[in-house]
C-alpha cells in the first residue's frame, strides 16, 4: 500500500514540475522572438536585444546566427551558456537605403538544442521614406534607331520633410536628363524626365540617373535607366 501511495505522489509531483525541468539536454528559451518598432524614419539604426536562457541539463553551444541581408548584423554575448544561464543576441538594422518600406528583416540562430536547431527572430516595422518615387528605375523598351523616347519618374517629398531636389545627370551618354518642379505642388514634388537620344546606336544601353537633393539623410538618389535600341523598319 505504502508503495502505490509512493508511486502515485511522485506521478502527480511529476505533473507539476513544469516541463523545462526534465528537459534532457540543451534547450534554448527566448523571452521574445520579434520585436515591432513601428513607424521609423529613414537613415534611422535601430537595434534590439534578444534574451534567452538555457533551459536544459547540458551546456547549450550557438552554432551560428546569420541575418537576412547586409544591412542587419547580430552580436552574440557568448556561444556557451551553461544550463541556467543566460545570453543575449543584439541585433541592428540600418534603414538608410532600404529599397522596400516595410521593414521585415530575419535572424536565423543556429544551436545544438535537439528539439528546436534553427530558431527565427524577426525584426518588423515600417520605414517613413525621405523620398517616395513613383518608379524605381526607368527602361525605354525596344526603340526603333532614329526615335526619340522619353519617360519620367515624380519624386514626391512627404509632408513632414524639408528637403528639395537640386539636380539631376546620367552617366549615360545616350540619355539626357532634367529635373522638373511640379506646378502647384509647393516644392513637394519634382519630375525627373530621361530623354534617349534618336541617334543613339543600335544596342543596349545602360547607366544612372543621379538626382542631387538637400537632404542628410539621402543626399543623392540613384535610379538606374536603361534602353534598347533596335534597327529601325
Amino acid at each position: 500500500m505504502k508503495r502505490f501511495f509512493l508511486l502515485v505522489f511522485m506521478v502527480s509531483a511529476a505533473g507539476l514540475l513544469p516541463l523545462s525541468a526534465w528537459q534532457k539536454g540543451p534547450s534554448i528559451v527566448f523571452d521574445s522572438i520579434s520585436k515591432n518598432f513601428g513607424k521609423v524614419p529613414e537613415g534611422e539604426v535601430i537595434r534590439h536585444v534578444f534574451k534567452f536562457t538555457n533551459k536544459g541539463d547540458a551546456t547549450l553551444e550557438i552554432v551560428r546566427v546569420d541575418a537576412s541581408c547586409g544591412c542587419t548584423t547580430a552580436l552574440l554575448s557568448a556561444n556557451k551558456i551553461a544550463p541556467g544561464q543566460s545570453g543575449e543576441i543584439e541585433v541592428k538594422v540600418e534603414t538608410k537605403d532600404l529599397s522596400a518600406t516595410e521593414l521585415n528583416k530575419t535572424i536565423s540562430v543556429m544551436s545544438n538544442d535537439p528539439k528546436q536547431p534553427v530558431l527565427t527572430l524577426t525584426i518588423t516595422g515600417s520605414v517613413e521614406p525621405e523620398f517616395v518615387l513613383s518608379e524605381l528605375s526607368i527602361f525605354f523598351g525596344n526603340v526603333p534607331r532614329g526615335r526619340e523616347v522619353s519617360q519620367e519618374i515624380v519624386v514626391t517629398v512627404p509632408p513632414d520633410k524639408s528637403s528639395l531636389l537640386v539636380s539631376a545627370a546620367s552617366t549615360d551618354a545616350q540619355v539626357t536628363v532634367k529635373l522638373e518642379p511640379v506646378a502647384g505642388s509647393n516644392g513637394k514634388k519634382y519630375r525627373v524626365i530621361a530623354v534617349q537620344k534618336p541617334d543613339t546606336a543600335e544596342g543596349y544601353h545602360f547607366g544612372t540617373i543621379t538626382v542631387k537633393t538637400t537632404s542628410r539623410v539621402k543626399p543623392e538618389l540613384k535610379i538606374p535607366v536603361r534602353g534598347m535600341v533596335v534597327k529601325a523598319k
